[in-house]
């Protein structure tokens, strides 16, 4: 599961420094040259969107959502436990949804290409599925890691 997570973390590094350099070029040909490049900023609107979801997934492996968490501290550590666990299970729902609902849009938007890159729209819109995939495996993953964790302290 590491591997996943430095793959990912990787990629999200690497559309970042696209986003910079797309930006930065964008800008530099449009005020110095005098030419605008018509596709840097597609690009990296595409590069964001991309990282965005892909760093959900980083930040869903290393359990770091931002949550709002003051009512743990004045409940037990029994209504601690079964919060968690219903936003777990509404969070896992959610994204399920999301994935399902997304294969209907994906297979729509493949027809429609983008105007600078030429890019079908699906590759646009996939990073909502591939993202939320990845999320529901970091999940998974890190529960059943929790539970293997419990069971180590009996």
């Amino acid at each position: 599961m590491k591997l996943i997570y430095n793959w990912i973390l990787n990629i999200c590094t690497v559309l970042f420094l696209v986003i910079i350099f797309a930006t930065v070029s964008g800008v530099f040909f449009r005020y110095i040259v005098g030419t605008p490049l018509v596709w840097s900023d597609e690009l990296a609107r595409f590069s964001l969107v991309w990282m965005i979801f892909l760093g959900a997934a980083v930040v869903s492996f290393k359990e770091s959502h931002l949550i709002v968490d003051f009512i743990y501290e004045y409940t037990s550590p029994l209504i601690t436990t079964i919060l968690k666990a219903i936003s777990t299970l509404v969070v896992f729902g959610f994204l399920v949804t999301l994935v399902i609902s997304s294969f209907d849009l994906l297979r729509v938007s493949g027809f429609n290409t983008s105007p600078a890159l030429d890019l079908p729209l699906s590759f646009w819109r996939a990073s909502v599925v591939v993202g939320s995939i990845l999320m529901i495996i970091a999940m998974i993953y890190n529960q059943f890691m929790r539970v293997k964790k419990w069971r180590d302290t009996k």
